[in-house]
């Protein structure tokens, strides 16, 4: 799979350093004073880091030009709490040793944890570039340009998003963002994107609004287009407002000249948000017209793609022709007109073949059935890319996403591993790529979501996973003992939750662990106001539209608007899992705990997005560092309700 986009410039060679780790990086250095660094490291693995500080200065006096050991003083002052003090070092460290990619790492993060964002996606992009391979620097240059702020051009981020654009292993959702803000930190784009949120979505675009389409020409954009569900209001309501723009002035012959490759780029974001963007009677009427055009042989440029702004291209009236063209295109070809009919007219015949092949279950529970039904309509999530890493042990993932205080004991040589709700297979396909060794069986009660796995898992070339239809509440009989059970966001839409978990318990091997995932009972209180009085039955997406139209209404500050920063709300499936379900269910952290009791599962600790959470639950809670008492956790919710928006995702261990 080849992305859109071009790498920067000639990189750097490689460089000898090591990447970053929580230690301080090992010296060569003169017998002299490999005493005191001993002693240094030792009292580093110690904890004593004030004391290890002292030990490097110490050696620094002597030897001032030790690249080495200006990073581990860095390193120790930063571990101590003392950040501000830790930058110039780190600073000295790469002015001795340009290509000290452990030392950018460390300046960057610093820098980042002062609040210095732009600083700190310099030396991400510098680190980047020595090992441009290497998962752990790209890995951490998508973060900082997702949290970068683009006031202003930033050539530098402009070539790394380039180059991330045009890496198959990069999840192209995450570059989406960065993107767009990077693109609209243009002066005449960000005006152009003010004038089309004026009064979005509630009225039509004034008569001022005029898109510059010269802008589609921008690499970066059209990239984003094509590759990511965009989850921007202001690029919404600008794309909207083109859309329609667009629209009119095809009907009235006066669309001018517009390349074809920006149009199937606008085309294939309503296709990846399934054309759930706010269209008035007048567009309705104009696409009426567009046809009648159509049927009477006037020409009209570009009819196809402007109509794939607002419906499926396999409904077009040429779909023969459009089919012809899409089976003599080359199989590298990649633009976005191609991708266009990739999408829209051989995907979608390759899933049907793979649904069919899927063997059908009996599925009895009514509310699985209702689920079901939901799922077949509207499969979730929509994706097209996932970000690939070195493969690992369930150990060390452990060891990397938990607060662990000592190793947990796994099945490390041929962990079995069950995904009890796969969708369409992203989370599952994650866990496959992840651990060494595995083989992953993943079930799903839609058989349209295990036909978008299934076709994506042959995309991806993945071959340890294999995929079938089941209820978890069906389960029961099977045979099989899973080393790791992982359930995310699936379990809060059965009936009865605990029925479901009390299955997947009886599923586990001795030792087992289980990955799991809840909605939050507090986060998700500020969404029943977006729901309150919405019709519960009708055309799904009038229902879908009014619920994002409430939610764009929703005042500033409103905590229901967080809403907008997420690419569920931007596609018509995300939109129904989120606000429209036929059943949900949320919890708390004594509820997880009440559960955990009954089934015999020992807590190992929560899968946290910011670290700064942890480090206020041990401010709150210093004799449980490894953050294991969820009534803390209860109490710490209650002063910040908005702490699990994204669901508890925490892991549990069985007995051995």
């Amino acid at each position: 799979m080849k992305l859109p986009g071009k790498p920067p410039g000639t990189l750097p060679a490689r460089p000898t350093a090591k990447p970053p780790s929580g230690r301080a990086a090992p010296v060569v250095g003169d017998a002299a004073v490999a005493g005191a660094l001993q002693n240094a490291g030792m009292l580093f693995r110690a904890r004593r880091y004030l004391e290890a500080a002292d030990a490097y200065r110490a050696v620094i006096r002597l030897y001032p030009k030790l690249p080495d050991v200006h990073n581990n003083l860095g390193v120790a002052l930063k571990s101590a709490g003392q950040v501000a003090e830790a930058i110039p070092c780190f600073r000295r460290a790469v002015r001795l040793k340009p290509d000290y990619l452990a030392a950018h790492a460390n300046l960057a993060a610093a820098l980042e944890a002062t609040g210095d964002l732009r600083g700190g996606l310099e030396h991400r992009i510098d680190a980047w570039r020595l090992e441009p391979d290497a998962y752990e620097p790209r890995e951490a240059l998508v973060r900082a340009l997702r949290r970068c702020p683009y006031n202003k051009a930033h050539p530098g981020a402009r070539a790394a998003l380039a180059a991330l654009q045009a890496n198959p292993d990069v999840d192209q959702q995450a570059l989406s963002d960065p993107a767009i803000r990077l693109w609209a930190s243009h002066p005449a784009i960000r005006r152009e994107m003010e004038t089309a949120r004026r009064g979005f979505p509630e009225k039509p675009a004034g008569a001022g609004f005029k898109p510059i389409t010269t802008f589609l020409a921008d690499e970066l954009i059209v990239s984003a287009l094509s590759w990511s569900i965009v989850a921007h209001p202001g690029m919404e309501a600008w794309l909207t407002r083109s859309r329609a723009w667009l629209l009119d002035h095809a009907v009235s012959g006066n669309l001018g000249r517009v390349d074809a490759d920006w149009l199937a780029a606008i085309a294939l974001q309503a296709r990846a948000a399934e054309w759930v963007w706010f269209e008035t009677e007048e567009e309705r009427d104009l696409l009426i017209h567009l046809a009648d055009l159509h049927g009477r042989g006037v020409e009209t440029p570009h009819r196809a793609l402007i109509r794939a702004m607002y419906m499926p291209l396999e409904t077009d009236p040429e779909i023969d022709v459009l089919y012809r063209e899409a089976g003599a295109m080359q199989a590298g070809d990649t633009g976005p007109r191609a991708l266009l009919l990739r999408r829209s007219l051989i995907h979608p015949r390759e899933e049907w073949r793979l649904g069919e092949e899927v063997n059908a279950a009996e599925v009895t529970d009514a509310v699985s059935r209702a689920v079901q039904s939901q799922y077949e309509d509207n499969p979730y999530p929509r994706w097209l890319s996932l970000s690939r890493r070195p493969r690992t042990t369930i150990g060390r993932h452990l060891g990397q996403v938990l607060a662990l205080q000592q190793p947990v004991r796994t099945e490390e040589t041929l962990p079995r591993i069950l995904v009890a709700g796969c969708g369409t297979g992203r989370h599952a396909l994650q866990t496959a790529l992840r651990y060494e060794n595995a083989e992953v069986l993943a079930v799903d009660l839609s058989r349209a979501s295990l036909a978008y796995a299934r076709r994506m898992a042959r995309e991806l070339r993945v071959r340890n996973i294999r995929f079938a239809q089941a209820d978890i509440l069906d389960m029961d009989s099977i045979p099989d003992r899973f080393d790791l059970i992982e359930s995310s966001g699936v379990l809060h839409h059965l009936d009865e939750p605990m029925r479901g978990w009390r299955v997947l318990r009886r599923l586990l091997a001795p030792r087992g662990l289980m990955r799991l995932a809840f909605y939050s009972r507090r986060a998700r209180m500020p969404l029943d106001e977006i729901r309150r009085d919405l019709p519960d039955r009708g055309d799904m997406m009038k229902r879908v539209r009014a619920a994002r139209r409430r939610t764009y209404g929703l005042a500033d500050g409103h905590p229901g608007r967080a809403l907008l920063r997420s690419a569920d709300f931007y596609a018509a499936s995300g939109v129904r899992d989120a606000l429209l379900h036929t059943c949900e269910h949320t919890v708390d952290p004594l509820w997880i705990r009440d559960a955990l009791e009954e089934l015999g599962l020992h807590f190992l600790g929560f899968e946290l997005p910011d670290p700064a959470i942890l480090t206020e639950y041990r401010r709150r809670n210093p004799d449980d560092p490894g953050g294991l008492d969820l009534e803390a956790w209860d109490v710490l919710e209650a002063d910040h309700p908005d702490l699990f928006l994204g669901m508890y995702q925490f892991w549990v261990q069985a007995d051995g």
